[in-house]
């Protein structure tokens, strides 16, 4: 099985009192103060598995979806993410209730877990290394995300599973989580795991000494690529030993590539492994998407590390006191062929792009009106880089002009991208015009040839916009239809000032200059003022400094025991960071659903904390005056505020988004 889990917490509002009223709710039905509301949180967990990591391309795969939660829940059926390399043959679901006996410091107690589970049957389309793409799922209205799976298509691949049939359908397939766990023995197991797979057309280094304290192995899902398509390469530490420190000391270069980082580990988390026999254990050190540029031989250079290794031979080794040593490891380097692109067939409009994408254009206002700009966006999206893709040709219409012309883009982990290209025209005239399909062509690697896109034509009806100067003003008839330009009834003769009678004993000049004066030194100050806090004549300002602005704010809140600004200030001060941080992937600005968007390091190593002081901030936002006494203390209030910079402080370094802003 290969789980893939996201844990959350479903809520309850009533009476417009926040979750964070659970604490104190507990604490009044501990001692019979109140009864139990349905306001109390209650856990669920979201596991998305597949009963197989290989499969032969005649064969399926069953993909399952559990949700797991100890009351009945809410559940909406799973949405499918884009399954380009599969086809969906069946679909079913279920529900399990299993019963377990717990010990309790009142006694044995029955405690019982509920399962429902969604399953689809997938067929592969090609052989390779097929991914599936993050699963949806709302519960009880909050939405949450599966992680991505890999399942490996290979002639054979599926031939070698221990001498259980293939489970049907209608309810045969167990739900996650109620396998049978004697299903395969150790002996088994050990085998499995030492058989693993190259990856179709891809390469994995293999230790040239088997004694070896520690070795660095890459692997690629391929050794032959065109131009612009994706290599995945991954680099693993194996030791039969024990890590007790671990420097790198440089990172591969991967000149001729552009590259995108999938993940990059702040810490090792080690999973057995056996190689001809030998019991080893496995950390990932980095994974990267690269994309060649040119075509010719490229080389992914070396990642160097320097270890040191409590021998897994010394009886003390376990416990981390025995002989320690230090060594230095380079992986291999792997030459990767890179092939031309095609040129017999290439469109006229070859955009760039390589993979598979979808185009689309939209206008999202249509309140346009004549000789005001107005977005145009034509989004790339789908399996590539698409921040490779160029703008493709299009025809302004007639009577309109192109203003300006920005671009965004993104790469995603699992493979996907976007490119979004924003371009402002302005009408000249009012009336109805159309904007003509734009289409793009890009090469497919899968099927080695063109293919094209194109988006739909967009009808736009521009208003009259405000008048412009030197023309008269339309009127309008009682039934909405335009008039003749309004007149006045005659000339109107001006009114002379004949004197000129000042109330202040000074002169014009001199009202005027102190005037001046008095507004040179406002704007210097407050230009002095932005200067400092906007950072200007630094260059960019960075998320973490804009964060300790914020911080600065909230302090200045807590010294006046502010307190409930202090918890809407929080909960607005861990949504802007992780907004920022995942950019545009999560349309809500829910922290929650923020953080699950974030990098899997950040989750783990940081997802606690923020949920901890999310959690405190909530309650002095939303909780009755009765329940946040205790938090009128200016100093309690600091101490939170700093707790919640030091986990966001934390998020940003993970993330290296300081870097990237530089």
């Amino acid at each position: 099985m290969l789980p893939v889990t996201r844990t959350g917490e479903i809520v309850s509002y009533q009476s417009n009192i926040s979750i964070m009223l659970l604490g104190f709710s507990l604490f009044a039905g501990t001692f019979g103060l109140v009864p139990p509301t349905e306001a109390q949180t209650r856990k669920y967990e979201v596991k998305a598995t597949i009963d197989r990591k290989a499969i032969d391309p005649t064969d399926t795969v069953v993909l399952s979806v559990a949700i797991e939660s100890e009351e009945e829940i809410e559940v909406q059926t799973p949405k499918l993410p884009p399954l380009s390399d599969f086809e969906v043959l069946n679909q079913w679901q279920g529900k399990e209730v299993r019963a377990n006996l717990v010990n309790t410091p009142t006694g044995p107690q029955f405690k019982s877990v509920r399962r429902l589970f969604f399953n689809w049957q997938l067929s592969p389309k090609k052989l390779g290394a097929l991914t599936i793409f993050p699963v949806e799922v709302v519960v009880e209205g909050k939405s949450s995300r599966t992680g991505a799976i890999s399942v490996q298509v290979a002639s054979g691949a599926g031939q070698n599973r221990s001498g259980t049939a293939r489970r049907g359908q209608g309810g045969a397939q167990p739900p996650p989580g109620f396998e049978d766990d004697e299903e395969e023995d150790l002996f088994s197991q050990l085998l499995r795991r030492g058989m693993q797979q190259i990856p179709q057309g891809g390469t994995r280094t293999l230790p040239k000494n088997m004694n070896e304290a520690f070795f660095i192995q890459v692997e690629t899902d391929k050794v032959e690529a065109y131009v612009g398509e994706q290599v995945t390469v991954s680099f693993y530490l194996y030791t039969s030993g024990m890590i007790r420190d671990l420097d790198t000391l440089k990172y591969p270069s991967l000149k001729g590539f552009w590259k995108e980082d999938i993940e990059i580990a702040t810490h090792l988390n080690f999973q057995s492994e056996v190689i001809d026999g030998v019991p080893f254990k496995k950390a990932l050190l980095a994974s990267f998407a690269l994309f060649p540029i040119k075509e010719g031989v490229s080389t992914i250079d070396p990642y160097q590390a320097k270890c040191t290794v409590v021998s897994g031979n010394d009886p003390f080794g376990a416990l981390g006191m025995g002989r320690a040593f230090t060594y230095t490891k380079s992986s291999e380097p792997v030459k990767i062929k890179v092939k031309p692109l095609p040129i017999e067939g290439r469109p006229a409009d070859f955009s760039g792009a390589v993979g598979d994408f979808q185009v689309t254009a939209r206008i999202e206002d249509n309140n346009v009106v004549a000789n005001q700009p107005f977005p145009l966006k034509i989004r790339f999206e789908g399996r590539g880089n698409a921040k490779l893709i160029d703008i493709p040709p299009f025809q302004v219409p007639e009577g309109m002009e192109l203003y300006d012309t920005q671009k965004d883009s993104k790469f995603f982990g699992w493979g996907t991208s976007f490119k979004e290209f924003t371009l402002q025209l302005i009408p000249r005239r009012d009336g109805e015009f159309t904007i003509p399909p734009i289409s793009a062509s890009m090469f497919d690697p899968q099927s080695k040839k063109y293919i094209s896109r194109s988006t739909e034509a967009l009808k736009l009806l521009v208003g009259a916009g405000a008048k412009q100067q030197g023309q008269s003003s339309l009127s309008f008839t009682g039934d909405g239809k335009r008039g003749k330009p309004a007149r006045a009834s005659g000339p109107t003769e001006p009114r002379l000032i004949e004197s000129f009678n000042p109330k202040s004993s000074l002169t014009l000049a001199q009202s005027v200059g102190a005037a001046a004066g008095l507004f040179a030194v406002a704007f210097a100050l407050l230009l002095g003022i932005a200067a400092s806090e906007l950072g200007w004549g630094r260059g960019k300002p960075r998320l973490g400094r804009k964060i300790k602005i914020r911080v600065r704010d909230l302090h200045a809140k807590a010294k006046q025991a502010q307190v409930r600004q202090v918890g809407v200030g929080g909960v607005n001060l861990l949504s802007f960071a992780l907004g920022e941080i995942v950019g545009d992937r999560v349309s809500e600005r829910e922290v929650l659903k923020l953080l699950t968007a974030t990098p899997p390091s950040i989750q783990k190593e940081c997802g606690p904390a923020i949920e901890e002081v999310l959690q405190k901030f909530e309650l002095l936002a939303f909780a009755p005056e009765s329940s946040v006494g205790e938090w009128n203390n200016p100093q309690k209030l600091r101490e939170l505020i700093d707790q919640a910079a030091k986990a966001l402080e934390r998020v940003v370094a993970l993330s290296g988004s300081d870097e990237r802003s530089a």
